[in-house]
């Protein structure tokens, strides 16, 4: 099971949501304020907001597979999870002592999404930005450059490559946080497989987890990772 939990920023909830602060621990509230923009600062609370407000509650039959918020009265006092939030080494967050509950939060532009799940779980939301191509053919595998670039040079210029490298790299990012190993454990062993919607490793082609794809906003890619 799976269920992505979406907020979007706007002029209109931003102050609303930041007055929201007081609801989190003293830990998640130095957290949070680390962030000198603002909108940096509400992205982070939103996904620690959702989090919390919805630990408890997502396998609930109200939540749908996405769900989308604007409007930050819902999160309330009587909603917040009892559990820890506790993080490892590499930053990925769990809930102490929790073995029922696996979450992943992530946020790019206006957007901040939380993936709950009964199992491990890796989310990214990218906005579809400007990437420099011959950077991407770089760093990625042949596998992957082979789905991005189709033997076009790597100063290809059209939107549809754009995309695709856009696609890989939220995709590569949903793996690692899964994973929990970050990028540093190299994103050139592993590539996507778009047809079945899995990553696998470069050597053996064994699949290493699944990918889900949330359709989030045209303007951007969002994907979940995990073993189901």
């Amino acid at each position: 099971m799976i269920k992505l939990f979406v907020f979007k920023i706007s002029e209109e909830n931003e102050d609303i949501l930041l007055d929201k602060m007081s609801l989190l621990s003293y830990e998640l509230i130095q957290k949070t304020s680390g962030y000198r923009i603002k909108r940096d600062r509400a992205l982070s609370l939103s996904g620690k907001l959702m989090l919390l407000c919805f630990a408890e509650r997502f396998k609930n039959d109200e939540f749908k597979e996405i769900n989308h918020i604007t409007d930050p009265s819902v999160f309330k006092k009587e909603y917040l999870s009892e559990s820890t939030v506790v993080f490892g080494t590499n930053g990925k967050g769990y809930l102490e002592g929790r073995s029922d509950v696996f979450f992943n939060i992530s946020h790019s532009k206006d957007y901040c999404v939380c993936a709950f799940s009964d199992k491990e779980i890796g989310v990214d939301i990218q906005e579809i930005r400007k990437i420099r191509f011959d950077a991407a053919k770089k760093f990625f595998s042949a596998k992957d450059n082979k789905f991005i670039f189709s033997g076009q040079g790597c100063d290809t210029q059209d939107y549809e490559t754009l995309r695709k490298i856009n696609m890989v790299w939220c995709a590569k990012e949903s793996y690692v946080k899964y994973t929990g190993k970050g990028i540093g454990g190299g994103i050139k062993s592993f590539y996507e497989d778009f047809d079945d919607m899995t990553v696998r490793d470069m050597k053996d082609g064994k699949i290493l987890a699944r990918l889900m794809k949330f359709e989030v906003d045209e303007g951007y890619f969002c994907f979940c990772s995990n073993n189901g």
